[in-house]
Parts: structure tokens; C-alpha cells; sequence
């Protein structure tokens, strides 16, 4: 599994800047799926949208700044805007069973393997 991305700003406004931002991932294979853990702090699960498409796990999501705050900053470090990522996938995902949980900020997506991709005993017979 490949990830893909850019981050880039946008001038929305004279005064407003929106980003979007390629949030950082763990992807971790165990024998009959991936895992992939994607960072997207203060993000709402509402506000994630996730789609397989032509081979690919497309990943994107919206982190509003937050109504009414002032727009004078001494530091401005953290960022608001679209948060984007785009996973290859292998030929053996199981594309249909692709699952994702949101919890504390943190989006867990379980993509499985199919059933003929998974490491099988081979039996040999012999004298």
C-alpha cells in the first residue's frame, strides 16, 4: 500500500488561510489485513469522508477554524482546512470490506485481504 500527497495553502480571503494538510499515517500489515492509523486531530468523524475508488483509498477531510476567533495572531501554529490522502491499494484488498473508526482523533481503517491472498499450508505427499 502506497500513500500519495501534497500540502499545500490556499488565500481565501485577504486575511484567511486554508491548508490542506497530508495528515500523518502508521500503516502497519498483519497477515489477513492493514491497518492504517491516520492523525487528524480536532477533526469530527462527520467531517471525514473516505471512498475506494479505482484501486485507490481516497481520504478527506474538513477542520473549520473555529467562528468568531480573532484574526491577529502573535503564533498561528496550528492549521485549518482540508486534510487530504490518497492510499494505492494492492490487488489483494478485499475493496468491499474496508472498515474505518474515528476515535480521539485518531482514524483507524481496517482494509482486509482477500481470501486467496492470505498465506495457506501447502501439503506435500510423499513415500
Amino acid at each position: 500500500m502506497q500513500s500519495t500527497a501534497t500540502e499545500k495553502r490556499v488565500d481565501r480571503e485577504q486575511d484567511r488561510w486554508e491548508w490542506t494538510i497530508q495528515p500523518r499515517v502508521d500503516i502497519r500489515e498483519f497477515d489477513d489485513h492493514v491497518v492504517v492509523e491516520v492523525e487528524l486531530p480536532g477533526v469530527a468523524a462527520d467531517k471525514v469522508d473516505l471512498q475506494v475508488e479505482d484501486g485507490e483509498l481516497r481520504l478527506t477531510a474538513q477542520k473549520a477554524s473555529p467562528a468568531g476567533e480573532a484574526r491577529s495572531y502573535q503564533a498561528r501554529e496550528r492549521r485549518h482546512g482540508t486534510y487530504s490522502r490518497v492510499f494505492r491499494l494492492g490487488e489483494q484488498v478485499d475493496q468491499d470490506a474496508i472498515s474505518g473508526e474515528m476515535t480521539e482523533g485518531v482514524l483507524r481503517i481496517r482494509v482486509p485481504k482477500q481470501a486467496n491472498a492470505l498465506p495457506r499450508k501447502v501439503s506435500i505427499k510423499g513415500e
